[in-house]
């Protein structure tokens, strides 16, 4: 199957517009066109509407998940014949990171870009060939790997702490030298996606039902903390976390659990990769 038509189809799926699509890739828009309609006739339905508005059909998006998943295979394997044959030896490194690894990524070196992303998005950038060195953070069970892990990738764990609850110094558990996770189900946690020690990882490493309280789709530690000192939700912390003013951090009993980061690259990096990752390890 051609991967410059499945390009071709999910650009439009993205853009909405045969001729967005066109001028984006570089395509003429008949191009674009029967790129569209030769993949049509080969699942033999339509799978984008034309009218009123361009936008995949059912069977269209069902098409796309696959052809997305496709077009990031072959990204992976370019990628992957790079570092083989070494054409990108003198290339500047890209770095992905989460929002509480972006600090550890020292500033010295040739660096050709440091993006911030969510721990899907960066395991996703690394595997894909789109970043050099993925530096993540999430929740896990002593000794489990973080979501993302490859059979190819080296993974270093940079620094892991026991996992903690967030909390109030007015809260009649704020002074507890442990507390079983089960024991707070019915309490209200900030929805919480993007942060440090997520509510929905938590609640995912957990397997349990969390109630949530005040959603927050940001990044910012200072926000989560005036929202919890609000009493808007409890969020879970790295026991080793200085509490800010205000809060308590009060380690998890059970389950066992701990905030780990990791350093990823591929196996066999290039010199200025394996450099770059060993000074995130080595970051303070």
């Amino acid at each position: 199957m051609d991967t410059r038509a499945l390009l071709s189809l999910a650009t439009v799926a993205e853009t909405g517009s045969f001729s967005r699509a066109a001028s984006a890739l570089g395509f003429t828009q008949s191009a674009v066109s029967q790129h569209v309609a030769g993949l049509e006739r080969t699942a033999g339905t339509p799978l984008l509407t034309r009218r009123p508005t361009v936008a995949p059909t059912s069977a269209g998006r069902e098409f796309l998940r696959h052809a997305r998943q496709i077009l990031a295979h072959e990204q992976a394997a370019r990628a992957a014949v790079a570092r083989v044959t070494g054409r990108d030896e003198d290339t500047p490194v890209s770095v992905a990171v989460t929002p509480a690894t972006e600090q550890l990524v020292p500033v010295a070196g040739r660096l050709a870009s440091v993006v911030v992303v969510d721990a899907a998005a960066a395991a996703a950038a690394l595997m894909s060939g789109g970043a050099d060195v993925a530096v993540v953070d999430g929740i896990a069970a002593p000794g489990d790997p973080l979501p993302g892990s490859g059979p190819d990738l080296v993974v270093r764990v940079v620094r892991e702490a026991p996992l903690a609850v967030l909390l109030p110094v007015v809260h009649p558990l704020a002074r507890r030298s442990g507390i079983d996770l089960a024991a707070l189900t019915d309490a209200r946690w900030l929805g919480t996606t993007g942060t440090t020690c997520s509510t929905s990882e938590l609640a995912s490493a957990a397997r349990l039902g969390l109630r949530r309280g005040t959603a927050y789709t940001g990044a910012s530690a200072d926000t989560v903390a005036a929202l919890v000192r609000a009493g808007h939700g409890l969020h879970a912390a790295p026991a080793s976390a200085v509490p800010p003013d205000g809060l308590a951090v009060v380690p998890l009993t059970a389950p066992r659990l701990v905030h780990r980061i990791e350093v990823r690259v591929h196996a066999g990096p290039r010199a200025a990769v394996l450099a770059l990752a060993d000074a995130v390890r080595a970051a303070p």
